[in-house]
């Protein structure tokens, strides 16, 4: 499953019914607090739009909550508006201008609670935007191995641009069309966020709606029950129960992102302890019963204490679009409600191009790459300095839209291993290759810059001035202090475009077999993939890489004269969709400098017959192949590629490299395989004349 997130961009069109109860059946009720409302206040709305969306969100529930305006309510829900029992969404465009107050009610089974919310109706200042989303968002179910395809209607009046998120393993989003397409190679319960763009001439509008859609395991009905996470609140006992249904054995449960403080009992599906940070988790559940895996994605808010109510409001973060104003009448915010005194916000990891307003909260800017970058936001109570956060993969699309398989990283895991056991003695460690510009003032800066790699819910970070050596800016180390706990490592070689970290006496809230995110910050580029270890804790690139990754492990350039120039690479490459048939599927390379193309060759005619089996260890589909022998006079071209390791060998000659600049040249490499484009950014250094490679001089 690709995490995360919310596609394109603003309406959030949620349909009743679609999303999950708020609760499931717990254990140890007696003990997890107080069962109350942390909603307190309602935003502003407008009679012309757009779409209004608020979640009623409790905690400590000791059940199924099932949501309704209380009968001894002084005023109804306004006119044009609706609220799902089940859910506690509340959605539409209220229809008359004024203030109301309303009484909700929230019952978990056992007992009732209710909150006064007071909505302030404006007859102008909206959007004035027409509807934009899905007509019927339901979606069928599907099944792992059998082929799906399914196109929802778009409400509005085009023409149309479209895109998804979260969405199961093997599918696909036409940015054309809509159409959800592919063969599901994961089972589970997905809460894919599906976006319409209705552009002009006609009535301009964006609305996402978020759509569940189950994918059951190749010949089995084993599916979550759980459809939602109990929320709870920093310093309470916390209870929670996990179910499943069909199971064809005893069922191994796995969970990623749960808050600090938090334990799963990886045998029965529940979760105690006594949360210790506030704010809004974004959790992976996992449940095997010996025979299937099957994955859900969930969200549990933390208050900051058993009296405060400070937390985010908060149904998913709207996506960008790569070089396009992101930017609408109401604006995109990022905010947060319950404070005391005034909020002030804060985020790392945005980029390029795009602002967070500390005041409003409001997320504005063009950003210039498409991209997953892991941010950070944090909200602070002024009155007691309460923080929440919220980590996130702030998404921006291509212009064209379809969904995050769209998106390369250019990291690649060598190597990582989970020892998990016993607290306190539990470790982790991890090598990567990353591809960033590493030429002069613009490689990480130890001195000045940031290394963050983040494991689920486990944060190792170095401060500027904490990675030291003899040319930092090539190699540089950390190590904590002798005798502080946890033991962490970390080993950054800008030379090599390598990286490690390490932590061993540690307590690590992760479960395996299991498929966990890792997130890593270098300086200013960010990173994300999603990995699958095993029930040991292993991790086999490059099967286990759940994502897109491409990278330029090593490479080297001779310039002599046009015509006699030659590129040797070796890449790496993994991607769960990825397909080939030879003489059929596009096969193509470009390099450039910038928007300068130095070579562009398509060499799809010399596919050669693809080897196909099946790996040992993952079950999964594997195969290899190279090219047939090239005789082009120019930009000749030599291939082979094997799935199984993600290794890719690529010789170019006879080509024209006059346009590479001097000494250092940062360089786009772009390889085509059917319709899939993989793009990286590598740094060449040229160490004599004509003569380039990785090494910096």
């Amino acid at each position: 499953m690709r995490i995360p997130c919310l596609v394109l961009v603003s309406l959030l069109a949620f349909s009743p019914g679609l999303l999950p109860a708020s609760a499931s059946g717990q254990v140890c009720t007696d003990l997890n607090g107080t069962f109350r409302f942390l909603t307190n206040t309602s935003p502003t709305l407008s009679t012309n739009g757009p779409v209004y969306n608020n979640r009623l969100v409790v905690a400590n529930a000791d059940g199924t909550v099932t949501f309704s305006v209380d009968p001894g309510s002084q005023d109804p829900l306004p006119a044009g508006l609706t609220l799902d029992p089940q859910s506690g969404v509340i959605t539409g465009i209220a229809v008359n201008p004024g203030n109301d107050d309303v009484t909700f009610r929230a019952n978990d089974g056992t007992q009732i609670t209710t909150r006064l919310v007071h909505f302030s109706i404006n007859a102008s200042g909206g959007g004035g935007n027409g509807d934009s989303g899905l007509v019927n968002p339901v979606f069928p179910d599907g099944m792992v191995g059998v082929a799906y395809s399914y196109t929802p209607t778009p409400d509005g009046d085009g023409p149309f641009i479209f895109g998804g998120s979260d969405l199961p393993d093997g599918l696909t989003v036409n940015g054309a069309t809509a159409e959800l397409s592919g063969t599901p190679s994961a089972a589970g319960t997905f809460f894919m966020t599906l976006t319409v763009v209705d552009q002009s001439p006609g009535e301009q509008n964006i609305g996402a709606t978020l759509v569940p859609i189950t994918i059951f395991p190749s010949g089995s009905s084993f599916a979550w029950v759980t459809q939602a996470l109990n929320n709870g609140e920093v310093g309470t006992p916390f209870c929670d129960q996990y179910v499943v249904e069909n199971a064809a054995g005893n069922v191994t449960y796995g969970a990623a992102g749960l808050p600090a403080g938090l334990v799963l009992d990886t045998a029965t599906g529940a979760v105690t302890g006594t949360p210790t940070e506030g704010g809004t988790f974004l959790v992976v559940l996992t449940a095997n019963d010996g025979t299937s895996t099957i994955t859900t994605n969930l969200q549990m808010v933390i208050a900051g204490s058993s009296i405060h109510n400070f937390h985010w409001v908060y149904l998913g973060i709207p996506a960008a679009l790569e070089n396009t104003l992101y930017d609408r009448n109401p604006p995109i915010v990022v905010a947060a409600e319950g404070a005391v005194g005034a909020i002030t916000y804060a985020a790392t990891g945005l980029p390029d191009g795009m602002n967070y307003d500390a005041t409003t909260g409001e997320l504005s800017g063009t950003p210039a790459a498409a991209g997953e970058y892991p941010v950070t936001f944090t909200a602070t109570d002024s009155s007691n300095s309460e923080v929440i956060t919220l980590d996130y993969n702030f998404i921006v699309l291509p212009a064209t839209g379809g969904d995050v398989g769209e998106i390369i990283t250019n990291l690649w895991i060598t190597r990582a291993k989970l020892t998990l056991g016993t607290d306190g003695s539990e470790s982790l460690r991890f090598s990567a290759i990353y591809n960033a510009d590493r030429r002069t003032g613009v490689r990480f800066d130890p001195a000045s810059d940031t290394f963050r790699a983040r494991l689920g819910s486990h944060v190792l970070e170095v401060a500027p001035g904490g990675c030291t050596g003899t040319v930092p800016d090539q190699s540089c180390s950390f190590a904590s202090a002798r005798g502080v706990l946890p033991i962490e490592r970390v080993k950054l070689v800008p030379d090599k475009q390598t990286a490690t970290w390490s932590t061993s006496k540690d307590t690590i809230a992760e479960t395996v077999p299991n498929i966990l995110s890792v997130t890593v910050v270098i300086g200013g580029d960010s990173y994300h993939l999603p990995l699958r270890f095993d029930a040991k804790g292993r991790f086999k690139p490059a099967l286990g890489i759940d994502d897109t990754a491409f990278v330029v492990a090593q490479g080297s350039l001779l310039k002599r004269a046009p015509g006699t120039d030659a590129a040797r690479l070796s890449l790496l490459l993994a991607d769960p969709d990825l397909s080939y048939e030879a003489g059929v599927s596009t096969l193509r390379v470009r390099i450039l400098d910038g928007t300068n193309v130095l070579v562009d060759r398509d060499f799809t005619a010399l596919g050669g017959p693809k080897k196909q089996s099946v790996d040992s260890a993952t079950g999964k589909t594997i195969f290899s192949f190279k090219t047939l022998k090239d005789l082009a006079v120019t930009n000749r071209a030599a291939m082979s590629f094997a799935s199984r390791t993600g290794k890719m060998k690529l010789l170019l000659s006879a080509l024209d490299l006059s346009g590479v600049p001097a000494s250092e040249a940062n360089l786009g490499v772009e390889v085509t395989i059917g319709s899939k484009v993989y793009t990286t950014h590598v740094t060449f250094f040229e160490l004599s004349p004509g003569k380039y490679n990785l090494a910096i001089p």
